[in-house]
């Protein structure tokens, strides 16, 4: 029978399967190779961590990494993900020692974590309180905390472009552990405000004209002036159109904060008081945020609605009348108060 026009060559498919092979075992053995050095320890002393309710199983290798637990965080994910137990990782606190294997940590992470204490810091407070809440839970000394919010190393290390960390320690409900410190308590609380700010809100600070700053200001204001949820865009929008027609922000949040007190009504000497922070004062925005503002003030003072409105006053349930001009707030006033004293007299 005649040959076909390529011939077999037994040594030449030989060669080629051989080669395969060989790669085959090399690829594998400098995977294995590589596996084996993520796995390893990393020798640190026991530390003890805290995984927060919420967190992904990314965010807990980066926290591990950053604890100098494991070698690399994307590792202790995927050995989560292969090993099927991703989703039993719970919140909790726990001790884990440097000198076990990620494989190790990550069974350690499956067992129970160590007890917490869960403390809820509302949206809106000043540094002041937060730290009483603080030490009502046992967590911190006030005064050692608000030492803490004023250290300039740990804003500079936070990346807070204040002298202060007012407005920066993020509302949210914390399981924390009863041994943690007053700074670990700070920096985890501004770590939170870094995760919710993320690089989308970045970008849009320079297409309302503010910086970080300005923005987390601005923010703090309309927490305390919005009780109802669906006037937060709105009320910022007016204190934006205030800061472009250089008006004065007449905030009474502002006058609260330089007083250091909440009044049902400020007086007229109370408008008068002698701050930076009092906007009935002083244009612009104060030197910094009046409390820490949740995720809804800071969405609302980054994505304002359109409006014509520029004045605002509290019908005392919780809304707001909104006017254009000074002419139609005067009327809106007078209109409340007249309300205010049929209701005291009926």
């Amino acid at each position: 029978m005649a040959a076909g026009p390529y011939p077999f060559d037994r040594r030449a498919l030989r060669a080629l399967l051989l080669s395969i092979l060989g790669i085959t075992v090399l690829v594998s053995a400098g995977a294995m190779a590589l596996a084996w050095q993520l796995n390893r320890p990393t020798g640190v002393p026991e530390t003890t961590i805290v995984v927060q309710s919420g967190m992904s199983t990314r965010a807990i290798g980066s926290h591990l990494q950053e604890a100098g637990l494991v070698r690399h965080a994307r590792y202790f994910e995927w050995l989560a993900r292969w090993r099927g137990v991703a989703d039993r990782l719970e919140a909790g606190k726990y001790t884990l020692d440097g000198h076990q294997t990620t494989g190790q940590l990550l069974e350690r992470l499956l067992e129970a974590p160590l007890e917490l204490v869960r403390v809820t810091i509302p949206e809106g407070l000043t540094r002041q309180e937060i730290a009483a809440i603080l030490q009502s839970a046992g967590l911190a000394d006030s005064a050692r905390f608000m030492d803490v919010t004023v250290d300039p190393k740990l804003t500079a290390d936070l990346g807070v472009p204040s002298a202060s960390l007012e407005g920066y320690l993020f509302p949210e409900t914390y399981h924390l552990p009863p041994d943690i410190d007053e700074e670990q308590i700070a920096r985890h609380m501004v770590e939170e405000f870094f995760e919710v700010f993320t690089d989308a809100h970045f970008a849009r600070l320079e297409e309302v004209g503010l910086t970080l700053h300005e923005a987390v200001t601005l923010a703090s204001i309309v927490e305390r002036e919005a009780v109802a949820a669906e006037e937060r865009t709105t009320i910022a929008a007016i204190f934006l159109r205030r800061l472009g027609l250089r008006r004065r922000l007449e905030s009474c949040a502002t006058v609260e904060f330089a007083l250091g007190l909440h009044r049902k009504r400020l007086t007229n000497a109370d408008l008068r008081v002698v701050s930076p922070y009092n906007t009935y004062r002083h244009r612009g925005l104060p030197p910094g945020p009046i409390g820490s503002p949740g995720r809804a003030s800071l969405e609302a003072s980054l994505h304002p609605v359109e409006t014509q409105f520029l004045y605002f006053v509290a019908r005392g349930d919780g809304t707001h009348e909104f006017s254009r001009t000074n002419r139609e707030h005067e009327t809106a006033k007078r209109a409340i108060r007249r309300a205010e004293r049929n209701r005291r007299t009926n």
